[in-house]
């Protein structure tokens, strides 16, 4: 974990060290996909509880739902 987090103040040091528009840049590089990643990730768990907790797939007598 040492290592880890000696590496993060690197990046963090080198990031504080440009001026507003790179670091913006180099934010939003980093930000968005993250962003994108953690919003599929969530969507793919709460589909996944709501088909498990979903009572109207049982609703017909086939299964089908309504």
């Amino acid at each position: 974990m040492t290592g880890f987090f000696a590496w993060w103040d690197g990046v963090e040091e080198w990031l504080t060290g440009l001026s507003f528009v790179p670091q913006l840049l180099v934010t939003l590089a980093v930000v968005v996909p993250v962003s994108i990643l953690v919003a599929v990730v969530l969507n793919l768990l709460v589909d996944g509880v709501l088909a498990v907790v979903d009572r109207r797939r049982f609703a017909d007598d086939d299964g089908t739902g309504i």
